[in-house]
């Protein structure tokens, strides 16, 4: 009985398979036990392009990532801020001139003409240009140098003169009296000359040399008469001083045309330009 049993099992089991063969062969695609097969994910294919592409990322979207561009990237150079220029500023009107008077004269004598040349190339020709702002005070003796008695000056003969009027009687020649330096008054006098139509009396302090000693200077008004006698600073010295008493920039300049002798003064509201200060 069991045998029955088994042969029955068997031939049903043969049976089965046969079935199953059958239909593996003719339908494979229908097969009902099929293993699973491991695919290689795909390569990324380079675009026949220089410009590389990246595959494209495995997201659910499939949103293409950026490619990458094969160049150089450019290095950012800050450009260089201008310099800032500076701000314009309006140029000043030129000094404005408020008034000026200049004297000339011509020593005629020799001795006088040398001398003048000599105080005039002193120190640079300091007394050829001197300017003063308001409240400052000229010196002429202090123009001459610390030692000027010690100076190649020469002697000039001179005399006392009465005032130049007509029928004056001429001097004695026990009157003649002959000075070291002689026409350094002279210079001096139209400084004085120049500067007095602009300043008041007071700015002017000199020894009046025809009260000191009698002697009129060629072509100077007896109240612009100086006496100058320079001893650096020593006893019996006779010096002109003037003082700026007005509210601008006083100049003297000298100019020479052969033997004539300018002396110009000049008042301005400010420093004329390119003057020293």
């Amino acid at each position: 009985m069991r045998f029955y049993l088994f042969v029955a099992l068997l031939a049903i089991a043969l049976g089965l398979d046969m079935l199953l063969l059958a239909l593996g062969l003719a339908q494979p695609q229908a097969r009902l036990f099929q293993a699973p097969v491991a695919r290689a994910a795909p390569h990324a294919v380079l675009a026949p392009s220089s410009t590389a592409t990246r595959a494209p990322s495995p997201t659910a979207t499939h949103t293409p990532s950026p490619t990458a561009s094969p160049t150089a990237t450019a290095t950012v150079t800050a450009a260089p801020s201008p310099t800032p220029s500076p701000s314009p500023t309006a140029t000043p009107p030129p000094p404005r001139l408020l008034a000026a008077k200049a004297v000339s004269f011509t020593p005629a004598n020799r001795a006088v003409r040398a001398n003048i040349r000599l105080a005039l190339a002193l120190d640079g020709g300091a007394l050829s240009h001197v300017l003063l702002a308001p409240g400052d005070v000229f010196s002429f003796n202090a123009l001459l140098g610390p030692r000027p008695q010690r100076l190649p000056w020469k002697y000039v003969v001179v005399q006392p003169t009465p005032a130049p009027t007509d029928g004056a009687a001429p001097a004695s020649s026990a009157d003649v009296q002959r000075i070291q330096g002689g026409g350094l008054c002279d210079l001096a006098s139209r400084f004085v000359m120049a500067a007095r139509p602009l300043l008041p009396a007071k700015a002017f302090r000199f020894v009046n040399h025809v009260r000191s000693n009698g002697v009129h200077l060629s072509g100077v008004p007896t109240r612009d008469t100086v006496s100058i006698w320079a001893v650096g600073g020593g006893p019996g010295e006779q010096d002109l001083t003037i003082r700026n008493l007005s509210d601008g920039w006083l100049e003297f300049a000298i100019t020479r045309d052969g033997e004539r002798i300018t002396v110009t003064a000049r008042l301005w509201d400010r420093a004329p330009a390119g003057s020293f200060q």
